[in-house]
């Protein structure tokens, strides 16, 4: 199977793009769920969530991965009866992995919901999101199979299906349900029901969103099924003693899609133990749904949103390293670094400065405590896209032993620390959200001198860093300025739509004017051709 069907593949920066704008919007359903049912509701789906996300990125993405890089081995030797003999294989693998998981997640949600998620009222979402595992199971299997013969416009559909249903109907159902918990609150005398219901509704949206992806995934297998045949009519005899690929090359992959999830179940987890052994006397599920519900969402829809426009750069950095040319790629890989410092580091000066007006834009009313974490949170805006690109670089170099020892490391010290700030004493969401960030940074650390060592790349770290720390510090006071003073006459709405393009006017003159932004940079910034006739007080080599 040498040749493949190029009419209809995707280019690879697409189908990433398909896949981030589909976590997009599953985080903008989070916002729209959070406004009907509150910080509460939050609180109890926020396990479910994490265990949905966690299947999701395993069963679906993960093993995808791994028998897309499978199919795609087996089709330069023609060996295409392979690949289906593996993927055959496979699909039965993953669907009893699949019911075991589902039975095992079950007994333990209805036995320890309440030990682990602090209040057996979560036990209805955490079922629900463990039941979606029987339609998540077998997806991935089937989705890299079509990728890797060619077929990649069904997964772009099938990213962007579950996303949009996930958030139609789970907005529906938690609409609806919140309002007839709000009539059983009033009958039992008892105000959490409204939010238990709503919560409930969110995560059926993503139940009938695995339910509609399964099916959507079967169809586009089945009506390409004589395509599939006619491929397979040119391939080379099949190899009676050859192994599954599939599971030899995703114990890595897998273990790297499946850490964000868990890690934010083991967060919660730990959260709710250490809150019930320091006997504080604050509500656990209403905190933590505040940072599961507010913080987060915010946190990774600017991370993404970050990451979107280098998509292309990515993938040329990735030829660079399919085409053994380390001196290239570690060129063009500090070109990045600077580029990305470029965009990261201001959006989180800027969410760190207008916290209070972007909590109150995205949730219609502010909460003080979740404009701390937010602000605390900001940092992360930096840290979590330059680890998402270089766990997504080492995936394609394939550095599987790096991605393992970074993600070990990583791991390591995100145990160590949830634990040295317990001992601190109850110092509550900050004790969750400490580690998150400490763990990021030694990955991003780890990660860049790798690749300084790897493609000896001369990233200019703190220069680059600085200069723009320092021109965002100043466009940030600059808006926080035009807040103080506007916010509470004119309302936030108003206030941020006002200081978003003057933060970006500010902070990109200022970078022009130290030289950090050259003319050929400018061609490709919004906007960037107003610019170019400011003058230039500080040169640099690459100006």
């Amino acid at each position: 199977m040498k040749k493949y069907y190029e009419e209809k593949r995707i280019r690879p920066d697409v189908l990433t793009a398909a896949v981030y704008w589909a976590i997009i919007i599953l985080m903008l359903y989070e916002v729209v769920a959070i406004r009907i049912y509150g910080e509460k509701g939050a609180g109890y789906s926020a396990g479910s969530l994490a265990i949905f996300f966690a299947f999701y990125c395993s069963f679906v993405l993960a093993v995808q991965k791994a028998v897309w890089v499978m199919v795609r081995v087996r089709a330069r030797k023609s060996q295409y009866k392979n690949a289906e003999e593996n993927m055959k294989k496979s699909l039965k693998i993953f669907a009893f992995t699949g019911v075991l998981v589902t039975v095992v997640f079950t007994v333990i949600g209805i036995n320890f919901s309440d030990l682990l998620l602090g209040s057996k009222w979560g036990r209805f979402q955490f079922l629900i999101s463990t039941f979606s595992v029987l339609f998540l199971c077998v997806q991935g299997v089937v989705r890299g199979y079509l990728q890797g013969v060619g077929y990649t416009k069904p997964i772009v559909i099938s990213d962007a299906l579950m996303a949009i249903v996930a958030f139609l109907v789970g907005t529906l159902f938690s609409a609806v349900m919140y309002g007839y918990g709000l009539k059983v609150n009033t009958l039992m005398h008892i105000e959490e029901f409204s939010a238990v219901y709503g919560s409930t509704g969110m995560t059926i949206g993503l139940f009938v969103a695995s339910i509609v992806g399964l099916v959507h995934t079967s169809v586009s297998f089945y009506v390409r099924r004589n395509e599939l045949e006619e491929i397979g009519k040119r391939s080379a005899p099949r190899y009676v003693d050859s192994k599954n690929d599939v599971m030899s090359g995703l114990r890595p992959i897998l273990f790297m899609y499946a850490s964000p999830g868990i890690a934010l179940l083991v967060d919660q987890v730990f959260y709710m133990i250490h809150h019930r052994t320091v006997g504080s006397k604050a509500d656990p599920i209403y905190n933590y749904g505040i940072y599961a519900g507010r913080t987060i969402p915010i946190v990774i829809t600017c991370s993404l949103l970050c990451c979107l426009p280098f998509l292309i750069e990515w993938n040329r950095i990735r030829a660079r390293f399919e085409r053994d040319e380390p001196e290239n790629a570690g060129e063009k890989l500090s070109r990045f670094v600077k580029h990305f410092i470029e965009i990261t580091v201001p959006a989180a000066l800027l969410i760190f400065t207008l916290a209070p007006s972007i909590d109150t834009v995205v949730y219609w009313k502010g909460n003080d405590f979740s404009v701390e974490l937010l602000r605390a949170a900001s940092c992360l805006v930096i840290l979590v896209p330059f680890a998402i690109f270089f766990s997504w670089i080492l995936f394609h170099a394939g550095k599987s032993i790096l991605i393992v020892f970074g993600l070990g490391i990583t791991w390591l010290v995100h145990i160590a620390m949830l634990f040295a700030c317990a001992s601190v004493g109850n110092i509550g969401l900050y004790g969750v959200l400490i580690p998150v960030i400490v763990s990021f940074f030694v990955y991003d650390v780890l990660s860049l001198i790798v690749f300084k060592k790897m493609l000896n790349a001369n990233y200019a770290l703190a220069v680059n860093f600085v200069k723009t720390l320092v021109a965002a510090a100043v466009a940030g006071f600059v808006v926080f300025l035009i807040d103080m003073a506007l916010a509470k006459n004119i309302g936030e709405v108003l206030t941020f739509i006002i200081c978003a393009p003057v933060f970006y006017v500010v902070y990109l003159a200022i970078m022009v004017m130290t030289g950090s932004i050259d003319e050929r940079e400018l061609r490709s910034i919004p906007l960037g051709k107003y610019f170019k006739s400011l003058p230039v007080f500080i040169k640099t080599d690459e100006a």
